[in-house]
């Protein structure tokens, strides 16, 4: 078994790959199940198998997954993998390829537009709940919080928020996490973590750009 990486840097290729929406939901479901075929991420998310197929040999061709090859059942069954743990866009100084400016700015365009659609579709079913003052699924989770940091703590904040989700998987993996819920219950969730300097909504960084203040 191929011990998966940690912390890749972003390839231009990868990037590529990455811009693509309906790829990219693949792998992040991919990455949620840690490991799967075809039609597990084709039953997870409404896809056809053969299309789930075609976009990951491309993730493969891209060396953003990998097959695991001692958890199929014979010669024909592929099992799929990320091939990494997590992944960076990197510094940029290290990315001196050609066409990683393009690729960086595509695949960061994509990256925006997936987490504007899901700020809004959480804040439409909060108003939702509340409008209707009846029980709901509780499908999202907004928390916020604001802290004085110098550099060093910050970067110490980060490193600790890095690593909830990993440990928290190796846990549930290691059947750490108590459920009252059999594991076919179990749903595909999304996390982001932001981090952002109160500077970055003052212009000071906006590149000319007209400053909004709070009225």
């Amino acid at each position: 078994m191929t011990q998966a990486q940690s912390n890749v840097t972003f390839t231009t290729p990868m990037l590529k790959a990455m811009a693509n929406p309906l790829r990219r939901q693949i792998f992040d479901a991919l990455a949620a199940m840690r490991t799967g075929r075809a039609s597990d991420i084709g039953e997870l998310l409404g896809l056809a198998p053969n299309k789930v197929s075609f976009h990951l040999r491309e993730l493969a061709k891209a060396e953003m997954i990998e097959e695991a090859p001692e958890l199929a059942r014979d010669k024909r069954d592929r099992v799929w993998r990320p091939a990494a743990t997590g992944y960076t866009t990197g510094q940029p100084a290290d990315r001196t390829e050609d066409g990683s400016a393009t690729a960086m700015n595509a695949y960061l365009g994509q990256v925006i537009h997936d987490e504007q659609r899901r700020l809004e579709a959480t804040l439409a079913h909060a108003q939702r709940w509340y409008d209707s003052g009846e029980a709901r699924a509780d499908l999202a989770q907004l928390s916020t919080s604001n802290l004085m940091l110098t550099e060093d703590e910050r970067q110490e904040l980060q490193r600790r928020l890095d690593a909830v989700i990993p440990a928290f998987r190796e846990d549930q993996k290691n059947g750490k996490i108590a459920s009252s819920q059999p594991v076919s219950e179990r749903k595909l969730w999304h996390y982001s973590g932001l981090l952002s300097a109160d500077e970055l909504l003052n212009g000071s960084h906006s590149g000319g750009q007209t400053a909004q203040k709070p009225k």
